[in-house]
C-alpha cells in the first residue's frame, strides 16, 4: 500500500518527514485526476503524448513527496510502453 511504501522512504530518511496518512490519498488523487479523469487532457491515439502525461504526473508525485530532482537521481526514466 502506499502509505506503508511512503512511510517505509520517510524511516530510511529518502523523503522528508510529513504525515504518510495524508500525503498517500492526495498524490492517488492527484494521479487519476491528472491522468484519467474528467480534467486529464485527452492524447487520443498519440503515444508519445501519454508518455509525456505519464512521466509529468509522475514528477509530480515525487516533487510533492519531497524528491528534490527526481530525473537526477533516475527515478524516472523513459521507456517504450507496449
Amino acid at each position: 500500500e502506499l502509505q506503508t511504501r511512503i512511510e517505509t522512504a520517510i524511516a530510511g530518511n529518502h523523503l522528508p518527514e510529513q504525515d504518510a496518512r495524508i500525503a498517500a490519498p492526495a498524490i492517488v488523487g492527484a494521479l487519476m485526476e491528472g491522468l484519467i479523469g474528467p480534467l486529464a487532457p485527452s492524447h487520443d491515439g498519440d503515444a508519445g503524448g501519454s508518455r509525456e502525461a505519464v512521466q509529468a504526473a509522475t514528477l509530480l508525485a515525487l516533487r510533492a513527496l519531497g524528491v528534490v530532482d527526481a530525473r537526477a537521481r533516475g527515478l524516472v526514466a523513459q521507456c517504450v510502453l507496449p
